[in-house]
Formats: structure tokens, C-alpha cells, sequence
């Protein structure tokens, strides 16, 4: 099963995404480039990537946000992670998590869904972070 989380950022937020990973148990690490990575992360693997600094195939060429129903989310998608996940009860939890200091310690905009079908999550610039899970 995939998540697909679409961004909008900046590098200092990439900084702090990666932080975060870090502090919630990201391992085996593979960095392939400033802005881009692919990682471990317990019950599942992840992969990361952006347009801010480095040209990244999985980033959509024209900004566009995918994720049908995307709640008015209106914003130029920059960076994509995409959570495959191997055990979805404990993957929930960590995306949740995941995206709740995302949504503290950075001023990022993001749409996550499930496969682009169904829209889990979002933050934006009116309504701050909602949980839809």
C-alpha cells in the first residue's frame, strides 16, 4: 500500500522534514543527492524527494497536486514522499506523527492520500493540519 505526500516548501524545510524522519525512527538511510533520499522506517519504506534544489523524476513537471479531492488544497506541489507501507495500524500512527511536527516546525503545505484516490491529510494556509484518517 502506498501514502503519497505532496509538498510545498523550501530547503529549510526539507532540513526539518529529514530531521523529523530521523527523530521518529528512520534508518538505513540512502541519500542520492542533496534532495533526495530512500530510507527504513520500521513497519514500512520510504522514499523522499524534491524539485528545490535537484532534478527529481517523481516530482510532477507541471506543480500539480495529484491527489484526487484534494479538499481546496491550491498550491505548486515542490516535493513528494511516498510511504509504502508493510503494517498499517503502526505506519498510521507514524505518518500521523510524522505529519504533526511537519505541521509545527515547518510552514510546508502538503495533501497526503492513499494512492492519490482518497486524501487523509492536508495542511494549508487557511485551515492549518487536518487529520481525515
Amino acid at each position: 500500500m502506498e501514502m503519497h505526500l505532496e509538498m510545498n516548501g523550501s530547503v529549510e524545510g526539507w532540513r526539518v522534514l529529514k530531521l523529523i524522519l530521523s527523530e521518529i525512527g528512520l534508518s538505513d538511510v540512502e541519500e542520492r543527492g542533496e534532495f533526495w533520499l530512500r530510507a527504513v522506517l520500521g513497519h514500512g519504506e520510504l522514499t523522499v524527494g524534491t524539485s528545490w534544489g535537484a532534478s527529481w523524476g517523481a516530482a510532477p513537471k507541471d506543480g500539480m497536486i495529484r491527489a484526487e479531492g484534494n479538499h481546496g488544497c491550491d498550491f505548486i506541489v515542490t516535493g513528494h514522499l511516498v510511504f509504502r507501507i508493510y503494517v498499517y495500524d503502526e505506519a498510521v500512527a507514524t505518518i500521523k506523527a510524522f505529519l504533526t511536527a511537519l505541521s509545527e516546525r515547518t510552514n510546508m503545505l502538503f495533501v497526503l492520500s492513499f494512492q492519490y484516490e482518497e486524501v487523509r491529510a492536508i495542511r494549508d494556509e487557511e485551515r492549518g493540519f487536518l487529520w481525515l484518517w
